[in-house]
């Protein structure tokens, strides 16, 4: 009976420390900064054979936090015109990539991404694209 005592006591002990410990640094590092405080400008895609790299500068806007990483989603559209809006326009590619821009608190950043797409067949029409910020990554 002391010894279970004794474990349960351990256990709890535990869990209490660890609860108070917070979330883990992964999920604290993904919520630091939000895609809100980032700002975006000289944005500009280049194809290749199989891909294409998506370029730019990121403003990181957080007063406290270093941005080290953002996941990039970007979609590749063939419009039957240039006027026709990249919503209205079909979708002929998806792909996700990393970029590390390293931002401290406040400045600005070149960044870059390098997308693969398999079987994008040969544009009809007018290239559109459009691309997200889908996760990020932080430091103090």
């Amino acid at each position: 009976l002391p010894l279970l005592v004794a474990g349960v006591v351990i256990g709890l002990g535990s869990a209490v420390y660890l609860w108070r410990q917070g979330p883990p640094e992964a999920e604290r590092a993904a919520q630091r900064i939000t895609a809100a405080e980032l700002s975006f400008d000289q944005v500009d895609l280049a194809r290749s054979g199989r891909g294409a790299t998506l370029t730019g500068r990121v403003t990181n806007g957080s007063p406290l936090y270093r941005l080290r990483e953002m996941s990039l989603d970007l979609r590749l559209r063939d419009c039957p015109t240039p006027e026709t809006e990249p919503a209205d326009c079909p979708t002929i590619g998806e792909s996700s990539a990393i970029s590390r821009p390293d931002a401290p608190p406040g400045q600005i950043r070149a960044f870059s991404a390098h997308f693969t797409f398999a079987n994008v067949p040969p544009v009809a029409g007018t290239l559109r694209w459009d691309w997200a910020v889908t996760a990020l990554r932080s430091t103090e």
